[in-house]
């Protein structure tokens, strides 16, 4: 299938039919004498393209229904068959790390090795004390002229769900995400749409009036928790009132740096003697939403004067077209083709202790334009290697790189939502229908 090949739904295979709850979502392989471990194993040959004789993962334009009203509750079955060229749309397109192909004009993978290897920088410098960032392929998504004013809260679910359907932690969220409607800004609207018919946010949807398709309508973090539930993805929306916190927007600040460095377990002084200050791990990126715009939170660092600074991608912002380059470049020498094969071992389920009283959430998003787990030693050498071979010609400058990405605090902005994922095993119905409500935990 070539690049400009798009996919057309032409049949539904009900898998509650008897003996298809065991047929992969992707190929229709028999999976019921395969291990919970084997089927995870069948799903991620998917993201690395090895069926792609039983389905094409070459897409330039992501897959809708025929109409949102027909979604069943039960997982459904896809069959596809090549669509004329002429019929794809040029824009609204989804790109994971996992494809093949390469990334959109708007899309650029491989940022967080070039700011890792710029706060390394800093670091020899003593600029910076420490940094942690998210998962490293994680790309950046830049809005599109359609959705100029409008986009920001979507173009932030685009990049968690680039990151969501690549990371090799919980590899059965893939299908998930992927079918029967598989993301894009204008299919976020349909998954949309379904949730309310299916009972979720009833109060979100009455706000937004129960239509969202063809619509230049903003969402927030609220909405994105609904979407994500209603795939089956565990996440949890945490709310900031700062306008009486003696720290201010530190508050915020330190909460984050909390969930991207958890305590590690073992002997501490001997971790911390061999810690390096400069880590990628394998954390998802956090949405935060605050009166006027949305960003994606990718990690934080600890400057020599003690204080934390936040890194984000703006979906408002054009990457430097050097740094750009210098990314594209690293993401090609490493091969993103390939999802990581760094060995994580068997996720533990988050804990669900007790929260504080739940508060229903807000949306004041208005787009105005179970650790830390670290890369080992060994990854970090051979993408040392690959970014050595990179012509120094396109290296962007180290504190240019770090300015680019560091979130100055909004200013007179109080009130903040974050949007961030537990990593545990997919929701079961009966926790998806304990979500139909959206709450968000209040910390301060």
């Amino acid at each position: 299938m070539s690049s400009d090949d798009d996919i057309e739904i032409i049949e539904k295979v009900d898998a509650s039919l008897p003996g298809n709850n065991d047929i992969c979502q992707l190929c229709s392989a028999n999976l019921n004498c395969l291990s919970p471990a084997k089927r995870q194993e069948h799903y991620s040959e998917h993201k690395s393209g090895v069926h792609i004789s039983a389905r094409a993962t070459k897409r330039t334009r992501p897959r809708s229904s025929v109409g949102t009203s027909q979604r069943k509750t039960t997982p459904m079955k896809l069959k596809f068959r090549k669509k004329s060229a002429e019929s794809a749309a040029p824009e609204d397109i989804f790109w994971y790390p996992a494809q093949a192909e390469a990334p959109p004009d708007n899309y650029t993978p491989g940022i967080l090795p070039i700011l890792k290897d710029a706060l390394k920088q800093s670091n020899k410098k003593g600029a910076t004390q420490r940094a942690v960032l998210c998962y490293e392929r994680t790309p950046h998504i830049y809005r599109e002229s359609f959705d100029v004013g409008w986009g920001c809260g979507y173009r932030n679910f685009l990049m968690l769900c680039a990151a969501l359907m690549d990371q090799p932690l919980q590899t059965l969220y893939f299908p998930h995400l992927d079918d029967p409607i598989s993301p894009s800004v204008r299919n976020l609207q349909r998954w949309l749409e379904d949730a309310w018919k299916h009972g979720y946010d009833d109060i979100g949807a009455r706000e937004l009036e129960h239509k969202l398709v063809d619509t230049k309508k903003k969402l927030g973090t609220g909405e994105l928790y609904v979407a994500f539930t209603s795939r089956k993805i565990p996440c949890m929306l945490v709310e900031f009132n700062l306008q009486n916190s003696p720290k201010g927007f530190d508050t915020l600040t330190e909460w984050v740096a909390n969930y991207f460095t958890e305590k590690p377990e073992g002997d501490i002084n001997k971790i911390l003697r061999t810690a390096s200050p400069i880590v990628t791990t394998n954390k998802m990126p956090i949405i935060m939403q605050y009166e006027g715009h949305s960003v994606t939170i990718v990690g934080y660092e600890l400057a020599k004067s003690g204080k934390i600074n936040l890194l984000a991608f703006n979906p408002s912002n054009r990457v430097d077209e050097i740094i750009r380059q210098a990314a594209l470049n690293v993401s090609t020498s490493v091969g993103w083709a390939s999802s990581s094969s760094v060995s994580l071992g068997k996720t533990r389920r988050s804990d669900r202790s007790k929260s504080p009283a739940p508060k229903k959430r807000s949306r004041t998003n208005q787009d105005p334009d179970d650790g830390i787990v670290s890369i080992p030693d060994s990854e970090d050498e051979n993408l040392e290697n690959a970014r050595r071979a990179v012509s120094l010609k396109s290296t962007p400058d180290p504190d240019k790189v770090i300015r680019a990405f560091k979130l100055n605090p909004p200013k007179l902005k109080h009130e903040y939502q974050l949007l961030y994922f537990t990593m545990g095993d997919p929701l079961s119905d009966e926790e998806q229908n304990e979500r139909k409500v959206v709450y968000s935990v209040r910390e301060c």
